[in-house]
């Protein structure tokens, strides 16, 4: 009898030896395969970018079955965002979704330390990583020509027919710079063949959400310098820029995603024109699908722009076409517009160093920093 038994137990530890790894193995990428994003100054209902990162990586692991949780930093320090990171890791999460410049640092001390973890970074440029910092093979950062936004929104506001014009950026972020002059030059070029004097108000927020002060700030460009229409162009400082467009019955340009559902919901139908986009969902979506599905996996910096002028919504960097509001300058203006620059036509400058140049058509005026 004890023989017996030794030999059932033998055969049952040689069948567990077999099935366990078996099992693990069936579990295959779906039991195993966990997405997280770590927001940064903002949440996820910011309508920009993190809540459009959030968005494309809740519908792909919706799709594809996969485990997705987004982790908030308690406070706006590095410490915080490291802190939110390690969180991450230590739950096991594979790959960290990091929309903005600010999680640039806590990638570059995270990513070393976890060579199997994957990051993706969003709208990070190569100067908001540490002095001196290699990225590591297991970060892939996906930047956007936000110059070629800004272009396309200010070029189709001059066509519209607007000519007193703002810029209200958050934070003097090379993201932020770009979309700015690349509006100017936008703005610049459609005066030039309009042959259309224009002004431009330009200044910078100080911060990346609206208060008092700002409003204040914009309200007396709408009421004193007849500006007729502001791009607001950094996180929710667009709620000060919205405010006073409906307190002047003016008009504002919004980004990253397509704010006018937002700003007709909680401000004033209509005064929201188009919206400078970068495609933050659809890149979300697509590398996580590469790396996933495709094992193919970017590592190092990536510039995203046009790919399409027939269909500019497969464009990184885009107008919306859903919610086009523009009457003087048509979908297909903007279509050739966009062919024009693909074919290198007109060529927009991606500088940070200095204000673009312009011609005689316009008066640009700095107000620099409002905080």
């Amino acid at each position: 009898m004890k023989k017996i038994l030794i030999a059932l137990l033998a055969s049952i530890a040689v069948f567990f030896s077999i099935v366990i790894p078996l099992g693990s193995l069936s579990m295959k990428k779906t039991d195993e395969f966990r997405v997280a994003m770590v927001t940064d100054f903002s949440d996820v209902n910011d309508a920009s970018f993190n809540q459009a990162c959030y968005e494309g990586a809740k519908e792909w692991g919706n799709k594809n079955g996969i485990t997705f949780n987004y982790y908030k930093p308690t406070g706006i320090s590095l410490a915080e965002r490291v802190k939110a990171m390690t969180l991450a890791i230590d739950r096991g999460y594979d790959v960290i979704l990091c929309p903005g410049f600010a999680l640039g640092e806590a990638i570059a001390q995270m990513a070393p330390k976890h060579p199997n973890v994957k990051f993706i970074g969003l709208d990070i440029s190569e100067s908001d990583f540490p002095e001196g910092f290699t990225l590591t093979d297991n970060i892939a950062v996906y930047n956007y020509h936000e110059e070629i936004a800004g272009y396309l929104a200010g070029y189709g506001a001059v066509k519209e027919g607007f000519t007193h014009l703002g810029y209200l950026g958050g934070m003097a972020a090379s993201q932020v710079i770009r979309f700015g002059y690349g509006y100017i030059q936008g703005i610049d070029e459609a005066a030039q063949e309009l042959k259309r004097n224009v002004e431009i108000q330009y200044a910078y927020g100080g911060q990346f959400f609206g208060d008092s002060e700002i409003f204040k700030s914009i309200d007396g460009w709408y009421k004193t310098d007849h500006t007729e229409i502001v791009f607001a162009c950094g996180g929710s400082i667009y709620t000060s820029v919205a405010l006073a467009a409906k307190e002047n019955n003016g008009y504002m340009i919004g980004v990253d995603s397509d704010q006018s559902p937002l700003i007709d919901r909680d401000y004033k139908t209509g005064i929201c024109l188009t919206s400078a986009m970068k495609g933050i969902k659809q890149t979300v979506i697509a590398k996580l699908e590469d790396y996933y599905n495709n094992n193919v996996w970017e590592k190092g910096v990536n510039y995203l722009g046009l790919v399409s002028s027939e269909d500019p919504t497969l464009n990184y960097v885009q107008l919306p076409l859903d919610t086009w509001r523009m009457k003087n300058f048509t979908v297909e203006d903007y279509k050739i517009l966009i062919d024009q620059i693909i074919k290198k036509e007109k060529t927009i400058s991606d500088s940070v160093t200095d204000f673009p140049p312009t011609s005689e058509y316009t008066k640009l005026n700095n107000r620099g920093s409002i905080k």
